[in-house]
This record gives C-alpha cells, structure tokens and sequence, in this order.
C-alpha cells in the first residue's frame, strides 16, 4: 500500500467514525426528547388526562401514521434528485420540532381553561412532527446506509438503540418526578414535559450538523415525483421480496394501533397507575435496550430477518399479556410485561425492516424501497380510529386478544423472509455514482 493510499484508508476510517458518532449521537438525543412526546404513552396520557375520549387518542394516533406516510414519495424524488441527503434531514427536522415548543406554551398557558384550543396546537404539532418523521424515514435510513458500510449496521443501530434505550429510560425517570409534583399545577407539569422533549430533539439536530457526506452525481436535479411513482410500480413488479416484506409489515402494523391504548386501558383497571406513567415509559425503555442488544446482534451475525422474527414474537405477546392483564388476575405485573414487550417492538421493529431494505437493495434503488414500503404500510392510517371505537363500544380486552390472533399470522408471514436478503440485490439503476 502506497503513502497516498494509506492516508486516503486512514481519512475514510475517521471519516465513518465521525459520522457514525453524529448519527448515534442523533440516534441517542432523538430517542431522550421523544420519550416527553412519546406517541404511545404521554400523549394517550395528556389526551385521557384532559377530555378522556379514547377516540381522540385513535384520531391522533391516525394523524401520525397518515402524516408519516405522505411525504415520502416527494422525499425518495428529492434524494434522487440532490447530491446529498444531510439538508433534507436537517432542514425538515427543525421544521417538524419546532411546533412541540408552541405546544408546551400552550398547555402552560391554556390547558386548564381552553382544552380545546390545546387539543388543536397538539394536533397541529402531531402532523408537523410527523410529516417531518415521514420525510426523515426516507433521508435518515437512506443516509446511514450511504455513509455506514454494510458489516457494522447492525451494531451501529444495535448500539444506538441500547444508548437510545437508556436515554428515554432516564427520560422516563424524569417524566415520573415531572408529574408528581403535586405542588405545581397539572397544566404546568405537562407542559414541562413537552418542553423537555423540544429541548431534547433539538440537540439531535445539533449532531446531525457534524455528519459528513459525499457528493453523489445525479443525471438529473429535477425533482420528479411522477418518475418516482412509475419506479415504485416498476420495483414492486420486479421484486417479490420487496411485495412479501410490505405485506408483512402491513399484517404487523393493524395489531400495533392497539399500543396506544395500553396506558388508557392500564390507568382504567390498575390502582395508582395514574401516576406509573413513567414506570411504564421505564419499562418499554428497558425493552427498546434489550431489543439493541439482542436485534444488533441478529442483524450483523444472522440476518436482518431474524430481527424481524424477534420483533413479530414480541409484537404477539405484548399483545397477549395485554389481554389477560384486564381480567383481573396479576394486571400489574402483566402490563408490565406488556409495556416490557412493547419496547422491544418498537426498538426492533422499524429499523430491523429498514436494514432488511439495506440490504436488499442497490444504493440507487434505496429512496424508492424506502419511500414504496412507507406509502403503503400507511394503509394502516385508519387501524387507530377504528380501534379507537372498538375499545369504546367492547371490552378492550378483546380487541388486545384479537390484535394477538392477527400479529401471529404477520409472524407466519415473515418467516420465509431468509431468502429475499440471500439472492443477489438489484442492480443499481445508472442515474448515480460516486462524487467527491
């Protein structure tokens, strides 16, 4: 190896390690600003807290999912258009957390006396937050794979969930001093949590700013939405693994509406749970950290697939320890380990499915794999204000139950997904190369 050509090993080597320092610093600062604003469990809790409609929590839950999913073809078309990624990502960051600062003002102003005036800033931060988490889903996943080689993914989602887990995990901690302050009123305990959250994920933002990238070529800049539209028909055409993988997704994700109503059913049927919503952010932050530690390994040493198989497993026993917890025998410890389990689906579920989509797919094939598997698990948008209604109308127990029935039919689904990431990948199509 010539001078020149060590030098050049020696910079790559910094290189990677910056960025992936900046994006487990993101990773880790994300998770601790998202456990205050936590879709599963504080907003579920704010909402019953101040109106007590449990088909409020399914509308906002809908929002999310809807507002993830639009944005995600425009975002695949910017990314194939645009010599870099990083801008994208910052720029709608700052853009979609901004709204949570408004949101805290409000409910520190206004919570006690025009509810339904914070219920509409809440709602008008959710579509904000999330349409930028749709565009993130993109640029985010697209990115690491652009600038963390394949042999270190799954260590480096592995160690960023498990740091991530120990962030919400003191996050969770907070949450519960923040809410037993008994001396300082409701509103103004709740907008403090939201205001921790803003400041938490704006310092994700700050170590975004120190990834560095490379430019990549582009036979085009213009943004093409339409070309992005007939690629996704043309891949799902092409790629059975890419349609077995959707699908698998979209059987999982009808179960999943049924998380946010965990804490509404627990506060309902479990003395003092009331006051254990930070236990209960605690515990699915131990599960996100086991999730790290077990699906980093499995994606690096096995396959991303059988992270897949881990998360399915959990998703119907979350679900099943759900259903029994409300009929009286042991609730307590059985939420628990509902809540437990809840974290390891979500620790291990989004990025077990986008590292399946790493690999899976050439460099140049990835915004579109990305934005194709968001657009149409977002079918699912409605699943919330569906289950919504039906924890209204029955005993949530049986939706929990039936939701388990249905998670472990996605499990039969994904287990042949081995063989989608074993073939050859697509070949990458000849509308980007390397720059410098």
């Amino acid at each position: 190896m010539t001078a020149a050509s060590e030098r050049a090993a020696s910079h790559g080597g910094r290189t990677r390690w910056r960025n992936t320092a900046a994006l487990t610093g993101d990773f880790f600062l994300f998770s601790v600003g998202f456990a205050f604003f936590d879709p599963l469990v504080v907003v579920p809790a704010f909402v019953s807290e101040f109106t007590g409609s449990e088909l409020l929590v399914g509308a906002l839950s809908t929002l999310r999912v809807l507002m993830i999913a639009i944005p995600q073809v425009w975002a695949a078309s910017v990314l194939e258009a645009r010599p870099r990624m990083k801008a994208l990502l910052i720029g709608s960051s700052v853009g979609g957390r901004l709204p949570i600062l408004l949101l805290a003002l409000a409910v520190l102003l206004w919570a006690q006396t025009h509810v339904a005036l914070v219920i509409g800033v809440l709602a008008f931060s959710v579509i904000l937050f999330f349409t930028s988490e749709g565009l993130n889903g993109v640029s985010w996943p697209a990115l690491v794979g652009k600038v963390v080689p394949e042999g270190y993914r799954g260590r480096f989602f592995g160690i960023g969930q498990l740091l991530s887990s120990f962030g919400a995990l003191a996050a969770g901690l907070l949450v519960n001093r923040i809410l037993a302050l008994s001396t300082v009123p409701l509103a103004t305990r709740w907008g403090m949590l939201f205001l921790c959250g803003f400041v938490g994920l704006m310092l994700s933002v700050g170590s975004m700013l120190f990834i560095r990238e490379e430019s990549v070529e582009r036979t085009s800049d213009r943004v093409d939405v339409r070309e992005s539209l007939r690629k996704m028909w043309r891949y799902l055409r092409e790629d059975r693994w890419l349609r077995r993988l959707i699908l698998v997704q979209l059987v999982l994700a009808t179960p999943l509406a049924t998380f946010a109503f965990f804490v509404v059913r627990a506060r309902q049927t479990v003395p003092g749970a009331e006051a254990m919503v930070g236990t209960f952010l605690i515990l699915q932050s131990v599960g996100s950290a086991v999730a790290a530690l077990v699906g980093g390994m499995l994606v690096d040493r096995v396959g991303s697939w059988a992270a897949i198989r881990a998360a399915a497993l959990a998703e119907v026993l979350a679900l099943a320890a759900a259903a029994v917890a409300g009929l009286g025998t042991y609730p307590l410890p059985l939420y628990g380990l509902a809540f437990f389990l809840m974290g390891f689906v979500n620790g291990a579920s989004w990025w077990s499915f986008s590292a399946y989509l790493l690999e899976m797919a050439s460099e140049a094939r990835r915004p579109i794999y990305l934005a194709t598997n968001g657009v149409l698990v977002s079918v699912t948008a409605l699943n919330p204000v569906i289950v919504g209604a039906l924890v209204a109308a029955i005993r949530p127990e049986g939706v929990f139950g039936a939701a388990a029935v249905l998670a472990l039919v996605g499990l039969g689904l994904a287990w042949p997904l081995q063989r989608g990431v074993e073939r050859r990948k697509p070949q990458g199509d000849a509308n980007a190369t390397s720059g410098g």
